[in-house]
């Protein structure tokens, strides 16, 4: 059997197109590179520009055509009102800053400089306006999206996109129609008839469906999906783009589908699964990057569209510092979570692309603006929302600490007896109101019933042996797929707030590729871990050295450290000498003067991590080292600090050591992210720390 390209058959074409929709997302976020770009760029090279493995017909442009409304959809069902209340003044100020700013400086450099006409220059400048908050969950991570700054963008962003939507399905409709009194008349009379159904017509109606249809799940979600298709219509038929249709639906549904909800999973699961790759796929198959290989001005039109839209946000973030007085801090950190364009701004590229308004060059160029205004936002709100998230933390009273409950995970009976001994000096002598909680994780198979018995037994008698009716200490079991998890599952179960792990040693080359179990816990997790490698019980130790990373007093969880360590300390009858940093040093002594504990407690500032080497001969086989060690995204974490503890543990492999992770913001809450998984360039964060490894390696290179 011949087979001819482009392919004609439906089923080779859609099962092509979900085959792409798995794989190429997966295959971008292991690059470190956002899943948007990848689909397109999966889109261009099965398309007539690339290997013309499928023709861009009716069935592609249709199925596209539905993700491009689904994403107006999706962007409007996340949006919450409410949110410009929270700080009223500044989010309608930042709104309007944020979508007039990027407008009129668009509208000078497309149509006096670029020479495009009223209507190209319009739609370009139109997706100035817009951002996508691709860097929300940094927020998220680092604790400060209650912060008045986070609050303006929200808030800004949904005054910024619905003016964008609305006016450019006006431009559209100008485009398409003609400026006379009946054309006004009759769009104007059909678009309130519209809107009012909408935002009238489609709620009751909503209301009664959900009210009385329960039986069949499903049936919700079609309802959901009929009512925004038919909103689009609508809208349509009123002479305004479909998008506007899909975006309103979005608004008006939104006060009636709780974001944590089984529909609104379903909604989520609908798109980012199937409609919006399927629309991206479609772009990039309109998309012919042999354009950019046009010459040198096709490359510098790219550049100075991206920097275009840069320095227009950075303009409207300015705008805050002036009328209120918004620090630099702040600022940067507006314009960084202001700064990435995604969803709106290839869907209104695109359409302008497809009226034949736009050139290839804008379509082409529009990607690289995506890619690297995402990889901006990242980076300038990691460092601008590390500094914020310092100076809030540090404008907090001190609180007071909820009780301390205990996790042992025990997967090597010969290590529980210290393991267990150190949660006993963690949680104090006169502390005996909340039990230690030794955890055996089984891994469910046949032999499970036995495995529990055997464990349960074995924890008992030694527990027993070791600690005969003096301390509470409550056995637990867990069954799951894999210890991680199950470990991960009793901190939330139990309401734990300490968990204490044994060494596990060198990774394995699977671990590479799956992550080591230590791992997985200390990122699955937010509480503090403490991960440990003990030769002795902890009331043999000598002296207890503790090593702390710069910004370490910023942690959530650093006050809660300093009164385990007070306690540790009394339990072993042993001195504290901390190593660390000048404003750390004072953040010590300032809050155990408050709260009377470490008295006596010595200090060895330093100026930088390599500094810490110098104190490596200080440390013996009967000291107790306690790491201070903020998770990889943390605001206290260190590329060049975890290089000195790693030397550490090279040229000191048989000390004592207690590797701790302060508890840190609430991992994520992911009905606070307004924009669907598949248009998320968050991850590419995670290229922040490769870029602090790179910057190391040639900060030494250039020394030495």
């Amino acid at each position: 059997m011949e087979i001819t390209l482009p392919i004609h058959n439906p089923v080779a074409e859609f099962a092509i197109l979900i085959l792409i929709a798995l794989v190429f997302p997966i295959l971008f976020k292991k690059l470190k590179i956002p899943g948007i770009v990848g689909l397109i760029i999966a889109g261009m090279i099965v398309g007539p520009h690339g290997i013309n493995l499928i023709n861009r017909d009716d069935s592609i442009i249709m199925l596209g055509s539905i993700g491009l409304l689904y994403i107006l959809f999706i962007a409007g069902l996340d949006l919450d009102i409410k949110k410009i209340k929270a700080n009223k003044n500044y989010s309608v100020t930042f709104g309007f800053a944020t979508f007039f700013i990027p407008l009129i400086l668009g509208m000078l450099l497309t149509y006096q400089i670029l020479n495009y006409d009223i209507f190209g220059s319009l739609i370009i400048s139109l997706m100035f306006s817009t951002h996508t908050l691709v860097a929300y969950p940094i927020a998220i991570r680092l604790g400060i999206t209650q912060t008045r700054s986070t609050s303006t963008v929200v808030g800004g962003t949904i005054i910024t996109d619905t003016a964008v939507i609305i006016l450019f399905g006006i431009i559209m409709n100008y485009y398409h129609g003609s400026l006379s009194v009946w054309f006004w008349t009759k769009f104007l009379t059909l678009l309130f008839a519209t809107a009012l159904f909408i935002f009238i017509a489609i709620p009751k109606i909503a209301l009664w469906f959900f009210k009385n249809i329960e039986e069949e799940n499903y049936s919700q979600f079609t309802f959901v999906l009929a009512m925004f298709l038919l909103a689009s219509m609508l809208t349509e038929i009123a002479g305004v783009e479909p998008i506007v249709g899909a975006f309103l639906a979005g608004l008006a549904f939104s006060k009636l589908i709780p974001h944590n909800s089984v529909l609104m999973n379903r909604l989520h699961l609908v798109g980012n699964g199937l409609f919006i790759p399927l629309f991206l796929i479609n772009v990039g198959m309109i998309i012919d990057l042999k354009v950019l290989t046009n010459g040198y001005y096709t490359l510098l039109f790219t550049a100075i569209l991206t920097s275009m839209a840069l320095i227009s946000k950075y303009l409207a973030a300015k705008s805050m510092r002036i009328f209120f007085k918004f620090n630099k801090i702040e600022t940067d950190y507006i314009f960084g979570l202001s700064a990435s364009h995604a969803a709106a701004t290839i869907a209104i590229i695109t359409i302008g692309y497809q009226a034949g308004i736009l050139d290839d060059r804008v379509l082409n160029g529009t990607v690289l603006l995506i890619l690297v205004t995402s990889i901006v936002a990242s980076f300038v709100t990691e460092r601008a929302g590390r500094r914020l998230a310092i100076e809030e933390q540090s404008r907090k009273m001190p609180d007071e600490l909820e009780p301390l409950r205990i996790l042992v995970p025990c997967s090597n009976p010969n290590t529980l007896d210290k393991l267990l001994d150190l949660a006993v000096a963690c949680r104090g002598a006169n502390d005996t109101e909340q039990p230690i909680f030794p955890l055996s994780v089984i891994v469910e198979d046949e032999t499970h019933y036995a495995q529990i018995h055997q464990s349960t037994k074995t924890i008992e008698n030694l527990v027993k042996i070791i600690y005969p009716g003096k301390y509470s200490i409550t056995p637990t079991t867990r069954l799951d797929t894999n210890v991680s998890n199950g470990i991960i599952r009793a901190v939330k179960e139990i309401m734990i707030n300490l968990v204490i792990l044994g060494w596990t040693g060198k990774s394995k080359a699977s671990e590479f590729f799956f992550g080591r179990k230590t791992d997985n816990v200390i990122e699955g997790t937010n509480k503090t871990v403490m991960v440990a490698k003990l030769h002795q019980m902890i009331n043999l130790t000598n002296k207890i050295f503790v090593i702390l990373p710069e910004n370490a007093q910023y942690e959530v969880g650093f006050k809660r450290f300093l009164e385990i360590l007070e306690n540790v300390s009394k339990y072993a009858a042993s001195e504290v000498i901390f190593i660390c940093f000048n404003q750390t040093k004072n953040a010590i002594i300032s809050y155990c003067r408050t709260a009377k504990i470490l008295v006596g407690a010595k200090f060895e500032p330093i100026a930088n991590p390599n500094e810490i080497k110098k104190h490596f001969g200080k440390f013996t086989d009967i000291d107790l080292i306690f790491i201070v060690k903020g998770r990889t995204k943390s605001v206290s974490y260190s590329w060049d600090y975890t290089m000195a503890i790693n030397n550490l543990f090279d040229e000191k492999p048989d000390l004592n050591f207690i590797l701790t992770y302060p508890e840190t913001n609430p991992i994520t809450d992911l009905e606070e992210i307004t924009h669907p998984d598949v248009l998320d360039a968050s991850f590419i964060e995670e290229n922040i720390t490769l870029y602090q490894k790179i910057k190391s390696i040639f900060s030494k290179k250039s020394a030495n």
